[in-house]
């Protein structure tokens, strides 16, 4: 192994036989406050190389003495480096609330509208909030897609006359749970969480008398009862008519 001894600093900054270059005087030098720890950090960091350096040229046995002047040489660097920035501007101290008690400007209680009867929802008064459930706009989209799954839903006969199974099952799988939830959503005149959920209205009775002929049309589709599979289907086209005239549709 090569000697321990480590050789001077300028032998790292500059080849052997060189003389030190002189720095030239600009016309406006920075000010010593922030060459300072420009100055520091550079050293630091120069002396945790060498220290890294010179672990790797010793051998593969490091000791732990190296390691420990490495990290103490960059921990100095870090710290240096931190003297010379501009330090945080000082920020208005945290308040908070307790269950919304108290002038809490950064409790979450803050966010909650003055006129919001719930003190837990962050959503607004429901006679100021932009979305109104019952809006023309939604009622019209519902029944766009509704359109859809009956105009499908007209392909039932042909796949129970012809005893297509699978095309029946496939057909009544894909629309069955959105026709159903449109369907709702027409009748209660909202979505989940806004409207009037009571299933003891005619609408509402009407719709699950209908969708649980079509479940039993699923039924004895998979089964090919094609006699009882006909008559669910002209059962549930009944009280769809009647559905669309409770709703206005």
């Amino acid at each position: 192994f090569g000697s321990s001894r480590t050789p001077p600093l300028h032998r790292w900054c500059a080849p052997a036989g060189t003389a030190t270059p002189q720095p030239t005087r600009t016309p406006a030098m920075a000010p010593r406050t922030q060459l300072l720890p420009v100055c520091l950090a550079a050293s630091a960091v120069v002396g945790a190389v060498h220290l890294l350096g010179r672990g790797s040229q010793e051998g593969a046995f490091v000791t732990p003495n190296l390691r420990g002047e490495a990290a103490a040489a960059l921990a100095a660097a870090v710290v240096a480096g931190s003297l010379g920035a501009p330090g945080p501007a000082s920020a208005a101290a945290t308040k908070f609330s307790v269950f919304g008690f108290g002038d809490g400007a950064s409790d979450v209680y803050a966010s909650i509208d003055a006129d919001q009867k719930n003190p837990y929802s962050q959503f607004s008064n429901p006679k100021d909030r932009l979305y109104k459930e019952d809006a023309a706009e939604y009622i019209q989209k519902k029944k766009v897609a509704l359109d859809e799954s009956f105009k499908r839903l007209e392909k039932a006969p042909y796949f129970i006359k012809t005893k297509q199974s699978e095309n029946l099952k496939s057909l009544l799988t894909l629309q069955l749970e959105m026709m159903r939830q449109n369907m709702e959503y027409v009748t209660a005149k909202g979505a989940p969480g806004y409207r009037n959920n009571d299933e003891s209205t005619p609408a509402f009775q009407k719709a699950n008398a209908f969708f649980q002929d079509i479940s039993d049309l699923n039924v004895y589709g998979k089964s090919k009862k094609w006699p009882e599979a006909s008559d669910s289907y002209s059962k549930a086209m009944t009280k769809l008519a009647e559905w669309k005239t409770l709703v206005a549709y």
